[in-house]
């Protein structure tokens, strides 16, 4: 239910504003000057303010009082309204910080329309698409296995509900972030806009009840518990309880003994490493096959046998997550007349990853510095560490390159 704050001077408008917005499933409340209204909005949570230009006995005017508001205040609309309306003086609270202008007396129905209209823009401001990583590799992953562990795990998913915290535990790769959105899509009716990534950004806890006005039920997740510390869980947890927020925390780990800390989780989903479900290996291998193939090469590929054999004595110690990596590899650089997979095809991908066990063993952003600055390393030295030439041949900008380069601190002259 969004939070809205009416300022206004005239007490009357003020009470039938508001009944009109609550009405229509708003929350709304008024103040009668610049005072009263900066002391609401900082002990408070709002959406939107409802601002008249011209207000008596106030310290501050309209313009001056949303140019104070747009500067401490990001995520908060700001409608201007005047019953003196001209071009001018809606350019003005424009350029104050308002959002919109609408003339007073209001018309019903077009104040209706211009609060939806900008909250609707508040909402896409918000979203998780601001903050979900869009190009997480895990984002590939849609398919863990069939053992009747796994499949008793899905249906446990199923009788999940909203404001239940959940804890996946499991070995990395295996499948934990899969089975968080597939946890939020349960509860959330496919909603993917309110999955809240926690290591990839910082709310506040006002932020957290903002989200909560706008959307009707959100998840926030945790990956890698043993390690995360941008907020501390407990004081989060405490707090959407005492505001009757409607939300779950989701959060994952390798390591169960974590959970001593946290008492909250009372729903535990517990996945075994690919050494425990042996005879699942080649069916998560072949669909991953079957995926890449289809969408890369418009065909599926066949599996000799010697490379069932080869794939199912290999230890895959980064589970599901270096199946469905090292499938993709075979896809992109195997020759498209091929209709049949042979050893040889498999043979680069598994001998070198089995240099590269400890990999497998770091955390996800870790793996993915680590994987990156080797790619990147390869690409320099094949143009011969000319910058200018590697950011031509990756489509990026000389600029952006050079920072990614001081980031994973790649030295130019290797």
């Amino acid at each position: 239910m969004p939070n809205i704050l009416i300022v206004d001077d005239e007490i009357d408008i003020c009470k039938q504003v508001a009944i009109t917005l609550n009405d229509e499933g708003h929350n709304a409340s008024y103040v009668l000057n610049s005072d009263d209204c900066l002391n609401e909005i900082l002990n408070n949570s709002y959406d939107l303010v409802l601002v008249d230009l011209w207000l008596k006995n106030s310290s501050l005017q309209g313009n001056d009082l949303i140019s104070k508001i747009s500067s401490n205040y990001n995520d908060l609309v700001i409608i201007s309204f005047s019953g003196h309306a001209n071009i001018d003086n809606a350019i003005d609270s424009l350029k104050s910080g308002a959002d919109d202008f609408i003339e007073k007396p209001f018309e019903t129905k077009k104040l209706l329309h211009v609060i939806s209209k900008n909250l609707e823009h508040l909402k896409n401001k918000i979203t998780i698409n601001n903050y979900r990583n869009k190009i997480s590799f895990h984002t590939k992953i849609n398919y863990i296995g069939s053992s009747n562990e796994i499949n008793l795990q899905l249906e446990k998913i199923k009788k999940l509900k909203t404001k239940e915290n959940i804890f996946i535990s499991g070995p990395n790769g295996i499948g934990k972030f899969f089975l968080a959105n597939l946890i939020h899509n349960q509860i959330s009716n496919n909603n993917f806009d309110t999955f809240i990534n926690l290591n990839e950004v910082i709310l506040s806890f006002n932020d957290i009840l903002k989200l909560s006005s706008i959307h009707k039920y959100f998840s926030l997740y945790v990956n890698d518990l043993h390690v995360f510390n941008s907020m501390n869980l407990l004081d989060l947890n405490q707090y959407i309880i005492d505001h009757n927020i409607n939300a779950s925390i989701i959060s994952d780990s390798f390591n169960d003994d974590i959970l001593r800390e946290y008492n909250f989780f009372k729903t535990k989903i517990k996945l075994k490493s690919l050494n425990f479900r042996t005879d699942e290996i080649f069916n998560i291998f072949s669909h991953y096959l079957n995926l890449f193939s289809t969408k890369l090469l418009n065909k599926k590929l066949i599996i000799h046998d010697a490379v069932k054999e080869k794939i199912m004595s290999y230890d895959w110690p980064g589970n599901v997550f270096q199946i469905m990596n090292i499938t993709e590899n075979i896809v992109k650089n195997i020759d498209v007349t091929k209709d049949i997979i042979s050893s040889s095809d498999v043979d680069l991908y598994i001998n070198d990853t089995q240099n590269d066990n400890n990999l497998y063993n770091l955390n996800y952003k870790d793996a993915k510095d680590s994987f990156e600055r080797e790619y990147l390393m390869n690409k320099l030295k094949l143009n011969s560490w000319n910058v200018t030439k590697t950011a031509l041949s990756l489509n990026l900008d000389r600029v952006s390159l050079y920072r990614k380069i001081k980031s994973l601190k790649i030295n130019l002259t290797e």
